[in-house]
C-alpha cells in the first residue's frame, strides 16, 4: 500500500497514459503465476524480529482492513497516478491496488506448494 499513498503525493499526470504497457487482465493474470520465482527487491523484503504466526495474521489483517477501506471509499483519481513497478514497469495507481490483492494470491500459492511439499511436518 506505501506505492500506492506514494503515488497520490505528485499530481494527477494523464499525459503519462501511454506509458502503462500491462492491462489489468494481464496484471492480475501474471502477479500470482508461480511458474516463474523470484526474491523479493531488498527493499521490500522483511526486516527485524519475527513476530509469531497469531501476530503476523493481525499485522496482515489490520493492513489488510486499512486497503480495504481506502479502496471502497476512495475519490482519488487512480488511473491518473502513476507506480514505477520492477516488473511491469508503468503502471497506474488503480493497478497498484489490484497488484495488491493479486500479490496476496501469490504468497497463498506459495504456501499451499510448501505444505504440499513431502518434506513439509503433517
Amino acid at each position: 500500500m506505501g506505492w500506492v499513498q506514494q503515488s497520490l503525493q505528485t499530481p494527477a499526470d494523464p499525459s503519462k497514459r501511454s506509458e502503462v504497457k500491462v492491462s489489468d487482465a494481464d496484471l492480475l493474470e501474471k502477479t500470482p503465476d508461480r511458474s516463474q520465482k523470484f526474491n523479493a527487491p531488498e527493499m521490500l523484503q522483511p526486516k527485524g524480529s519475527q513476530q509469531n504466526a497469531a501476530a503476523l495474521l493481525k499485522t496482515y489483517q489490520e493492513a489488510r482492513a486499512k486497503t480495504m477501506e481506502y479502496a471502497k471509499t476512495t475519490k482519488d483519481d487512480l488511473r491518473n497516478h502513476f507506480i514505477q513497478h520492477p516488473a511491469f514497469g508503468t503502471i497506474d495507481t488503480y493497478q497498484g491496488l489490484l497488484m495488491l490483492s493479486a500479490h496476496s494470491k501469490r504468497h497463498t500459492l506459495q504456501m499451499q506448494e510448501v505444505k504440499a511439499n513431502s518434506n513439509f511436518p503433517k
